[in-house]
């Protein structure tokens, strides 16, 4: 296997919302995604989805609230927990969740 350089794979993602498979751990994946503008309230029903800044400062909105994450912050979005995503500028975060997580939830 390569060495993986997220700050290259940061500079080659260009596209809003459309996560990129890094690598699979057994049955989870890593993905690197833009976040640009707002995404749409959702909910993973059986699957946790961890969301760490590489780059950038994001938000993350729950019914309980929001989280400011800024680079090198993570958060955990538990299974079940409606949610969005959003970045008033672009931000690239990597997403830890199960491979078989559908990026607009359940």
């Amino acid at each position: 296997m390569d060495r993986i350089d997220l700050k290259k794979i940061v500079s080659e993602t260009k596209d809003a919302w459309q996560p990129r498979d890094i690598l699979h751990v057994h049955d989870t994946a890593l993905r690197v995604a833009k976040i640009e503008g707002t995404y749409g309230w959702h909910e993973h029903l059986n699957e946790d989805e961890f969301f760490l800044v590489l780059k950038g400062k994001i938000f993350i909105d729950t019914d309980q609230g929001s989280i400011e994450l800024k680079e090198k912050e993570g958060y955990l979005v538990k299974k079940g927990t409606r949610h969005r995503s959003r970045a008033k500028k672009p931000a690239w975060v990597l997403l830890v969740e199960p491979v078989k997580t559908k990026t607009k939830g359940e």
